[in-house]
Parts: C-alpha cells; sequence; structure tokens
C-alpha cells in the first residue's frame, strides 16, 4: 500500500479513533498519543493489510487494545505505587498492615488465574474502581455480562481465598 492510498483508508476515520480513545482514557494527550501509535503501527504493517476486510473495525480494534494496555499500565504503576506507600508509612508493616498486604497480593494472584473476560472486568472494577458503565465503555460488554462475569469471578476468588486462608482465622 502506498502512501497516498494509506491517507485516503485511513485519515477519514482519524476522529471517530480519537473519539474512542479519548473516551477510554479520559485525556486528550493520551488520546492523541494512542492514535498516532495505531497510525504508526498500521504504516508499518501496511503490506499486510490486504487481508483486511474492514478497515476502520481494525483501526477500531487496535485504538481499543492500546487504550487497554496503556490503562493496564497505568494500574500496574499504581499499584507498586502504593505498595511502596504502605512499606514507607509509619510503624513499618504493623501485623494488620501485612496480613492486609498479603491478602491482596493473595486476590491479585488469584484473580490472575480468572478466564480473560473475567479477569478483564474484575481488575477494571476492583483494583482500578471504574464503574459499570466505565468498564462498558472500555470492553464493549452488556451490563448484564459485565455483572454475571463480576458474580463469577467474585465468588470463584472467594472459593480459592479460602482455599488458601488458615483455619485459624476462619
Amino acid at each position: 500500500m502506498d502512501s497516498e492510498t494509506f491517507k485516503k483508508t485511513f485519515l477519514p476515520y482519524h476522529a471517530k479513533m480519537y473519539r474512542t480513545a479519548y473516551r477510554f482514557l479520559n485525556c486528550s494527550q493520551d488520546a492523541e498519543d494512542v492514535v498516532q501509535d495505531v497510525y504508526v503501527r498500521l504504516w508499518r504493517m501496511r503490506d499486510s493489510l490486504g487481508d483486511i476486510r474492514n478497515f476502520e473495525a481494525y483501526a477500531a480494534t487496535l485504538i481499543k487494545n492500546l487504550c487497554l494496555d496503556k490503562l493496564r499500565s497505568a494500574v500496574r504503576k499504581t499499584s507498586r505505587y502504593k505498595t511502596s506507600e504502605v512499606e514507607n508509612e509509619q510503624g513499618k508493616d504493623t501485623t494488620a498492615q501485612l496480613d492486609s498486604r498479603n491478602e491482596m497480593e493473595l486476590i491479585s494472584h488469584i484473580a490472575e488465574q480468572l478466564p480473560k473476560k473475567q479477569k478483564e472486568v474484575f481488575k477494571l472494577r476492583h483494583f482500578s474502581d471504574f464503574s459499570l458503565q466505565e468498564i462498558e465503555e472500555i470492553t464493549g460488554m452488556s451490563p448484564v455480562n459485565i455483572r454475571v462475569q463480576l458474580s463469577r469471578a467474585t465468588k470463584y476468588i472467594k472459593e480459592q481465598f479460602l482455599k488458601y486462608e488458615p483455619y485459624e482465622s476462619r
């Protein structure tokens, strides 16, 4: 695909890609960065785009995936910051703090074992504090499906957590 064909194919979707990215990220600079990243990726793979039937849907999927990656990255950074913040608090690791941190690590470990959709919805809801409506926008899932995925994930995590938890604390 030459540059003119590329421009004619993908530039008409620019506004829509930006709106989608902005809806996910709620930041104009981040949305612009993601759209730019999509253009770079599409340009690099321009020779293999011949198999794509719907360029708009393909670009939208790239936008969604890059936005989710950016959100996950932000969650990881926040998670690391909160962990180090807890470690630096006065009184350094009281028993209650250790127990709470160990429980969160265990829940996080168990959550990694969930099926892909359940894990995504659970983490967005409980680790990133997104509302159900925001999760709907991010994942494209229906509200009913989100609630079902959350319910199943919560049930599984609770069952697994109780298996790991020592009997004395029950």
